[in-house]
């Protein structure tokens, strides 16, 4: 047996390989939901982060468990706003509605 043949002369950085595995797979939306829950204290703030968790999203849904009514009340104020920063940093995640409890 001879030596191996490189088949392929233009080798590609991995990150697009893997960018472009994960979309075969159908699965990049899914790491952008997985984003947005890693990310949460960068999103709400350091202040909203220590009352609250990002746990999961699901159907586009984002869920969130709050430490006490009185912050759910003062999260469900701040819901748009908050709705909007991960829609404009985090689009392909499809999230569209916050789950407060």
């Amino acid at each position: 047996m001879g030596p191996l043949k490189r088949t392929q002369s233009n080798p590609q950085p991995i990150g697009s390989v893997f960018d472009q595995l994960f979309r075969q797979l159908g699965l990049t939306r899914r790491l952008h939901q997985y984003d947005v829950v890693a990310q949460w204290r960068e999103i709400v703030g350091e202040q909203m982060a220590q009352v609250s968790e990002a746990t999961r999203v699901e159907n586009g849904v984002l869920f969130v468990h709050v430490k006490s009514s009185a912050w759910r009340n003062e999260l469900l104020l701040r819901k748009q706003e908050i709705l909007a920063r991960i829609q404009l940093r985090f689009r392909r995640a499809g999230i569209h509605d916050i789950h407060f409890q």
